[in-house]
Order: C-alpha cells, then structure tokens, then sequence
C-alpha cells in the first residue's frame, strides 16, 4: 500500500513594495536614544552593552529606557508614541 505525503510550506513571499527605510540620521551626535527591551531575560543588558559601544563613537544625551513587558505581545501605542516623541531613534532587542 503505497500512501501520499502532503508537504505544505507555511512561509510567504516578503512585500517589499510595501516596505521602506526610516530616515536615517548623518550623524549619532547629540541624538536621544531610546532602548525598548521586549521582557526576556538579559534583553535590557544586552540594550545597555549596544549603547555603551554606540557612546564610545558619538556624543549621545542620555538613553531613554523602556520595556515592553512581554516579549510575545506588541509593544503598547502609548509607550511607542512616547519613545516617538522623547527619542531621536529607538534600538530594540530580545534577550535570553
């Protein structure tokens, strides 16, 4: 008895049509940035280690700090719109 095996591939083709890049600044100096950790273990030393490399080669104001709580959950609007207001950039990450 000979059966059939159904493969199905669940990825999609990317809209890249539909993508684009932020602005990007010339230069990091004088810029406020923003880290957003998403919960995981280790997410918000692993932001702080990215910003200590970053302040070596510029002159950065001070971070602005924020956690999004859970990392399997979207950030929340009103903590985006405050990074968005208070920060010239914002740098995620996700730990463990």
């Amino acid at each position: 008895m000979v059966q059939k095996l159904t493969v199905l591939d669940p990825t999609i083709e990317a809209k890249i049509e539909n993508s684009i890049l932020s602005d990007r600044p010339e230069s990091l100096d004088g810029l406020t940035v923003g880290l957003l950790a998403n919960g995981k273990r280790n997410s918000e030393e692993l932001l702080q280690y990215v910003y200590e490399v970053i302040k070596e080669e510029y002159k950065l104001n001070e971070p602005i700090y924020a956690n999004k709580g859970n990392a399997s959950k979207p950030c929340p609007p009103d903590l985006l719109e405050d990074l968005a207001d208070r920060c010239d950039l914002i740098i995620t990450s996700s730990g463990d």
